[in-house]
């Protein structure tokens, strides 16, 4: 059965292989998982999953033992698991996309690396009940992250969060934006 829906909620749950399409072209296909975890453009990280990933032009650069992924307003380790995948890239410009559920407020966590810490401002709160969205400005950019529902967080107020980087996402600059 070939369903239609323009809706990538309703394209998640009914399907059990899903065609992600734009402007007339298959930008990809796959299991509604598969598409969500490894996206192969920007355009598709950012249509599947909601709230949408966040997306930051940043570069990639080599500094204290590794390659981190510098933003300017902010500059966070590519761990050593997608050092080798990411090597050939130093030097260059792309989007650095991140899910809002991958991102954490530091007081629940028992055990993160600090050097993952980002001190950002407080836009916008949300509650939904099982979890909070906060808009957050990161330098010039606001960005979202879904985090705990007790998280205790005020507009206008700074608050440090964790960023999930075994879970980060590089884009290239250029159309159509490709996953790198």
């Amino acid at each position: 059965i070939i369903y239609v829906t323009h809706d990538q909620v309703e394209a998640m749950t009914m399907g059990s292989k899903i065609v992600i399409m734009n402007e007339g072209r298959i930008l990809q296909v796959g299991r509604p998982i598969e598409v969500y975890d490894n996206p192969n453009n920007r355009f598709v990280a950012g249509f599947i999953g909601s709230p949408a990933m966040n997306f930051l032009k940043a570069r990639l650069v080599q500094k204290e033992r590794g390659l981190w992924v510098d933003g300017g307003s902010f500059a966070l380790p590519i761990p050593n698991s997608k050092q080798e995948l990411y090597d050939k890239q130093i030097g260059e410009a792309f989007y650095f996309g991140i899910r809002p559920e991958h991102i954490y407020d530091r007081s629940f966590l028992k055990d993160y690396d600090p050097r993952n810490v980002i001190k950002t401002r407080v836009e916008l709160i949300e509650p939904v009940g099982s979890f909070v969205i906060l808009q957050i400005a990161l330098g010039d950019t606001v960005i979202v992250a879904q985090v705990d529902p007790h998280t205790r967080a005020e507009v206008g107020k700074e608050i440090e969060l964790v960023v999930d980087m075994e879970n980060l996402h590089l884009f290239s600059t250029n159309p159509p934006h490709q996953a790198i």
